[in-house]
């Protein structure tokens, strides 16, 4: 991984573990606020195909876009939300998009199972 690379594990409930890469060259600032909280614990969501985890950085969009592909990670100013989406769709608001999901085979899928509300950890990989 290059210094522009922020490699961290998604906790999920200790159910499974995604994989994730932040890029800090698509959004430093928010990239740096999520660094400096962690291991940041929050509390998962999925709603129309996009798993939503509070973050408590309040941020605004930069580089925003409504367009987004199955794999992308954003942050979602409206709710102050970390992103992660399981198929390719328009946003009902701007999100700025900071990252991917490496985690191979189905393991994006597995996000349909998880529950509402279960305990999510950020963490350093």
């Amino acid at each position: 991984m290059s210094e522009s690379e922020l490699p961290l594990d998604l906790e999920f409930e200790g159910e499974f573990v995604l994989s994730t890469v932040l890029q800090r060259v698509l959004a430093p600032l928010i990239i740096e606020d999520i660094k400096s909280k962690l291991p940041l614990e929050g509390r998962a969501a999925l709603m129309h195909d996009e798993m939503q985890i509070t973050l408590g950085i309040r941020r605004g969009n930069i580089k925003p876009t409504k367009e987004v592909k199955r794999g992308d990670i954003a942050y979602m100013p409206l709710g102050d939300n970390l992103c992660i989406y399981v198929t390719d769709k328009t946003t009902f608001s701007p999100v700025t998009i900071i990252g991917r999901v490496e985690s191979v085979g189905d393991e994006l899928d597995r996000l349909q199972n998880i529950r509402r509300g279960s305990k999510t950890i950020l963490k350093n990989r």
